[in-house]
């Protein structure tokens, strides 16, 4: 244990004194290494109270995280409302909501036109790729009885509430593509399914975007009102096992499935809920595709912004939180 506090000793003192040259990179990257080393010195506070000292280095560890970010986006956007968006992802602006039901939990790109629900015509093409997809249904619905996958886990942070907690026995799925990587699963459906999913229409933006998943909500399952994580994506469902009783709610405006349905395309930055009342299980396949209000430019200021918030991710991002208990 004394070895332990010499060497986190040696460098915290390393880091004060980078920190006085202003060397702000290089102190980070030692606290990266003291995190990795040490995370109970940075992590979450033990039984004993933390320290004046102890603070400090959380507080500071965290802010240069959150500088990292910034230094890592700032110059991303060929847009006032890209630029903005940035902006709010790194903590420079405040995030400002346009609307009271519509507040996605990570990425909001201001003055994007949407609505909680739209029409498949409204976005070009997407009719002729709903109706491919549609075509290959069987291959799909082989897919229905082997979606065991837990999918609260997938849609980011939720209430430790009861209701959440009952729905993650009675909501399942499988991802066909995840990040925008293709699974295992979908690698073993027919080459011209596959072909389908590099369509342009989809979110291309990994490791954000795009989702395939095919989803099974079990018979009266209820998924409480919840945000999606951004607004830069609109959701497509496309039924494979559906019934007249199983429904939509965004924003307060609820639609239910029927024959003639061929998909229900809606903005999940909005609030919104589902419930299968029926006997039987309800399945869809979701797609995740541009909000076509995005310019050619934009969709690129996003894929680069992706790419370098999961590279800073995966080395600061749990450095950038570590403050939170103070607040």
């Amino acid at each position: 244990m004394n070895n332990n506090n010499n060497h986190i000793s040696e460098l915290t003192s390393r880091i004060a004194t980078l920190v006085e040259q202003a060397d702000y990179d290089s102190a980070l990257s030692f606290y990266a290494s003291l995190f990795e080393q040490y995370p109970e010195f940075l992590g979450p506070e033990m039984d004993e109270p933390v320290t004046k000292s102890r603070a400090t280095h959380i507080h500071n560890a965290a802010n240069l995280a959150r500088r990292a970010l910034y230094n890592a986006c700032c110059k991303i956007g060929s847009t006032p409302r890209i630029i903005k968006a940035v902006n709010m992802l790194c903590g420079v602006e405040k995030k400002a909501f346009q609307h009271e039901v519509q507040k996605p939990s990570f990425l909001y790109i201001p003055d994007l036109p949407s609505a909680p629900f739209s029409n498949i015509n409204e976005v070009g093409g997407l009719k002729d790729l709903v109706d491919a997809l549609s075509s290959h249904q069987n291959a799909f619905l082989s897919c229905v009885k082997h979606a065991n996958d837990n999918y609260v886990h997938e849609i980011g942070e939720v209430p430790k509430s009861d209701d959440w907690k009952r729905l993650s026995e009675n909501w399942s799925s499988m991802h066909l593509m995840k990040g925008g990587d293709l699974t295992e699963h979908a690698k073993r459906l027919p080459k011209n399914v596959i072909a389908l999913f590099n369509s342009s229409i989809l979110a291309h933006c990994p490791t954000h975007a795009p989702e395939v998943v095919i989803s099974v909500l079990k018979p009266k399952a209820y998924i409480p009102p919840h945000f999606g994580i951004s607004n830069i994506k609109w959701t497509l469902h496309i039924p494979l096992v559906v019934n007249n009783k199983a429904y939509l709610d965004v924003a307060g405006e609820k639609r239910t499935w029927s024959e003639d349905t061929k998909a229900l395309l809606f903005d999940d930055s909005f609030i919104h809920s589902a419930e299968n009342p029926a006997d039987e299980a309800r399945a869809v396949l979701i797609i995740d595709i541009w909000n076509p209000h995005l310019t050619s430019a934009e969709k690129q200021d996003i894929q680069k912004l992706m790419r370098e918030y999961a590279n800073w991710s995966a080395r600061f991002g749990a450095i950038s939180v570590l403050d939170k208990r103070f607040y």
